[in-house]
């Protein structure tokens, strides 16, 4: 069987592609499954990545490679069009060339089935609604965006998302696939929500006291967020938090932010001006491979990520058996509804949003006040993941079998 995969060029696979070297540091439902294909004995594989931001330049021109362990890559490029960027055609005919370029390929490469992320969902409806091969399209969570055009009674995206799939694969991240995926896509499209996998992988000592040398962190309770430095993951939210925590008590806690984006020069001159360099550290993005490391140190992890709180991050932090702080469900945009289905209400510290920085205050306080709530949150956790969780290898063969399927 030969599978094609489409899929955008992603921030954690840009040094990878750029060397030829295979070390993504992000995305593992997609580098997962990109490498559980290469290794199965009935499938060839072809992988496309679509290549939609700047990069400095670094893929300012196609190419085509075998990078082992996945096997045959072709990067689609992002060339700067100035002018065209003036006129706002830039983004259209780089989307359109792209597409071009993908039917040029399962010209070459005959898949039997063609497997889009939703970056590319234009050019998965094309082939869809040609008929080219069996077509699958998979969501790595839903944006507003889409929420919104589920919403909507026309228009041309709209028309796209509902064509006529084969299978449409989401994850459950928290962000409320199953509530509005049944009215984007066509009706009697077959759907599949699944969880993401996770690996428990102990944490070396030795990493752990190099770690704490290397950042001087202190014996006091840690806290540790992880993710994009963006603003939708609540990272100006934990910062604010932490501040406000330290002026209370002063000799509290430690606080580790780790990830990078947009936000990290803003969050890193607030911590300046605040004058806590030394107890609030930004670590910047690690190997996934690290997770394990940080979640260790970690007393207390927080993720207040607005669009969902089932992150491969967090889900790691429930099995690693820590105290985890999320953000309760929204009734209105459906968010983390499905998250009560995998964490059952007392696994986790669950804070309302309508005041996100001074409820987590609030949380983190009494956590402080009462320190036997960390290990009984702990062991809820725990108990969550081992009735709900699946391995990364269990889930990355459920999908592949989808797309025999």
């Amino acid at each position: 069987m030969r599978v094609m995969v489409v899929t955008r060029l992603f921030s954690g696979l840009v040094d990878s592609l750029a060397d030829g070297v295979w070390r993504p540091q992000g995305v593992p439902a997609i580098y997962r499954l990109l490498e559980g294909l290469a290794v199965a004995p009935d499938i060839e594989l072809m992988t496309v990545f679509t290549c939609k931001d700047a990069y400095e330049g670094r893929f300012a021109k196609g190419r085509r490679m075998m990078l082992d362990p996945i096997g045959e890559v072709v990067i689609l490029p992002w060339a700067p069009r100035p002018i065209l960027a003036r006129m706002g055609l830039d983004g259209k005919l780089r989307e359109l060339g792209h597409m071009l370029r993908c039917l040029w390929l399962h010209l070459q490469f005959r898949p039997d089935a063609v497997y889009f992320t939703n970056a590319n969902f234009v050019t998965a409806g094309v082939f869809a609604r040609l008929g080219l091969s069996r077509v699958v399209l998979r969501f790595l969570g839903l944006h507003p965006e889409q929420k919104r055009l589920a919403e909507a009674s026309g228009g041309l995206q709209r028309w796209f998302y509902r064509s006529p799939f084969d299978r449409v694969i989401c994850s459950m991240d928290g962000s409320g696939g199953s509530a509005y995926l049944p009215s984007l896509i066509a009706a009697n499209t077959p759907l599949d929500i699944l969880l993401n996998g996770v690996d428990v992988r102990p944490a070396c000592s030795a990493d752990i006291a190099a770690i704490r040398i290397e950042h001087k962190i202190s014996d006091r309770p840690v806290l540790v967020f992880i993710g994009r430095l963006e603003f939708n993951k609540g990272c100006r939210e934990f910062i604010g938090a932490v501040i406000e925590v330290l002026r209370l008590r002063p000799e509290s806690i430690d606080a580790v932010v780790v990830g990078d984006g947009t936000l990290r020069a803003e969050l890193y001159d607030r911590i300046e001006r605040a004058g806590l360099n030394e107890r609030i550290r930004m670590i910047g993005q690690v190997s996934h491979d690290q997770v394990s490391t940080w979640l260790e140190i970690a007393s207390i992890y927080v993720s207040i990520n607005h669009y969902g709180s089932l992150s491969n991050a967090n889900l790691e932090a429930v099995a690693a058996g820590k105290c985890v702080i999320v953000l309760d469900k929204d009734p209105v945009t459906h968010t983390d509804e499905e998250t009560e289905e995998v964490l059952p209400y007392d696994s986790v510290l669950r804070i309302g949003r309508e005041d996100i920085e001074g409820n987590l205050v609030a949380a983190l306080t009494d956590l402080l006040d009462v320190p036997d709530r960390l290990a009984a949150y702990a062991m809820r956790a725990r108990e969550a993941a081992a009735q709900n969780f699946m391995t990364w290898e269990q889930r990355v063969d459920r999908e592949i079998e989808l797309i025999r399927a």
